[in-house]
């Protein structure tokens, strides 16, 4: 019944209405994607390839590189703007995947048999949606679920990059970063009320992610869901947008298909404010998220926390649009694992990749995460993004997490490795170029490289380093 509350008191998705089509003459057109028109029905067809290689040196002397491909067709049929089904079909092959590989490398190779390397066909997406009202939606079947970054869309650049990577997919994502991603099997609805963007979801994540061959099967002992209303920009204050949010995460399985000894059922609350204010001869941005946990977490009460401040101030009119950026993430560990509960903050289904460091070795739990970061555009084909990330345990008694959360029936998706008392992380240094010559292609070539401190003192070497080139196109 608990689940069944969630789904009907919150509704459910999270998609916003598509812009209305326009009338075009009946027939085959092949720009800007192939689409077929008659009368009030659209038969639309997407297409796009991603080739990334990838290189991993974590805590060895021995660097690795391995490629990934992977192709995906969408097809989306609408009738008027009331009716649309989509479907999208994806290929994923990875090659080169050696044995004595390390990173995610090793964690793409362990999820896949031990194999070097890997196949998976499926069908990633395939839901139904109907929009009553030209703001209001129902959406049902498999689809991705991104938790922060829908809600309200903007047009403005700064305030679109701000909802998808500094707000959205902080407890709920689809890992877009990792080649196979994960989706959602459920339901999803929203309305626009007077400015208020009311939105919520009930659905079962798929495996994915890290695991290829297996992606897309449902993972039938999670369960998630959630909502939110967001006053959208203009809504109460001119330049500032609010929301609250709940998430329900509730995972039964048993030990030997990824779980705990005991469940894990744990309600997530929170809310957000996120700002661009002028100032001066720039833009000043801010935001500040903060959330409270309580549940079950494997036979152990559970209260955790975490909060998030960010500013920045972005000077639009100077060679390069300098953008600064200063954060802090900060979520709560136990500081007495042994005392009969779990202070631990729980990271739920989260997109981590775009917030702790791109060499992705920590988990939004007990962590104390400070840092700088600067984007540059000096050409409009050209995009720089430039991080330098601190990373403290918040408890030494705690351990160091990592992970994205569930994605397959072996593993429990945040593995945790020993502090032995300390609590300095390291420093990360992150930079990704992107080079966009066309509207349908993006090249782009990043390196992270994690400084590591004393926690890993016991490793053969401490430091991770990740690079990587990758190309799509999209049709």
């Amino acid at each position: 019944m608990g689940r069944i509350a969630w789904v009907l008191a919150l509704a459910c998705v999270l998609a916003p209405p598509a812009r209305a089509f326009a009338e075009p003459a009946d027939g085959l057109h092949l720009t800007p994607s192939p689409y077929w028109q008659r009368g009030d029905h659209r038969l639309h067809a997407f297409v796009s390839t991603r080739v990334r290689s990838e290189s991993w040196e974590a805590y060895t002397d021995d660097t690795s590189w391995y490629t990934g491909t992977r192709t995906r067709l969408r097809l989306r049929y609408g009738w008027r703007d009331e009716i649309f089904v989509v479907g999208e079909l994806q290929d994923l092959r990875l090659h080169g995947m050696d044995d004595d590989g390390t990173g995610a490398l090793a964690t793409y190779r362990n999820a896949n048999n031990g194999r070097n390397t890997a196949v998976g066909d499926d069908v990633r997406t395939l839901y139904f949606e109907a929009r009553p009202t030209p703001k209001s939606f129902l959406r049902g079947g498999r689809q991705d679920v991104k938790l922060g970054s829908e809600e309200v869309h903007y047009e403005e650049p700064n305030w679109r990059y701000l909802k998808a990577q500094r707000l959205g997919e902080r407890l709920v994502g689809t890992v877009g970063w990792t080649h196979a991603e994960r989706a959602y099997d459920g339901l999803a609805a929203g309305a626009d009320v007077a400015g208020f963007e009311l939105l919520g979801f009930g659905a079962r994540p798929t495996q994915g992610v890290f695991e290829v061959e297996g992606a897309y099967r449902p993972l039938h002992d999670v369960f998630v869901a959630g909502g939110s209303v967001t006053a959208g920009r203009g809504a109460l204050l001119a330049n500032d947008e609010l929301g609250l949010f709940g998430v329900y995460y509730d995972d039964e399985r048993p030990e030997g298909r990824g779980g705990l000894a005991d469940d894990v059922e744990i309600t997530t609350l929170g809310a957000h404010w996120l700002g661009v204010h002028p100032c001066g001869p720039g833009r000043l941005d801010t935001l500040l998220w903060g959330a409270v946990q309580t549940g079950d977490y494997d036979g152990l009460g559970h209260f955790a926390s975490a909060g998030i401040l960010e500013l920045g101030y972005q000077l639009p009119k100077v060679f390069a649009q300098p953008w600064l950026r200063l954060g802090l993430n900060v979520a709560s560990g136990d500081d007495d694992p042994l005392d009969g509960d779990h202070d631990t903050f729980f990271n739920v289904l989260p997109t981590n990749h775009l917030y702790y460091g791109f060499a992705d070795q920590l988990a939004f739990q007990n962590l104390w995460n400070s840092f700088v970061q600067l984007r540059l555009a000096p050409h409009p084909l050209l995009a720089l993004n430039l991080f330098v990330h601190q990373f403290r345990l918040l408890e030494a008694d705690d351990s160091r997490y990592a992970g994205s959360g569930a994605f397959d029936e072996s593993a429990f998706g945040f593995p945790a490795t020993t502090s032995g008392g300390h609590r300095n992380v390291g420093t990360e240094y992150d930079v990704v170029a992107t080079f966009t010559p066309h509207a349908a292609v993006t090249v782009e070539a990043g390196f992270a490289w994690l400084d590591g401190g004393a926690v890993f003192r016991a490793a053969a070497e401490r430091d991770v380093q990740f690079g990587y080139v990758s190309m799509e196109l999209r049709y």
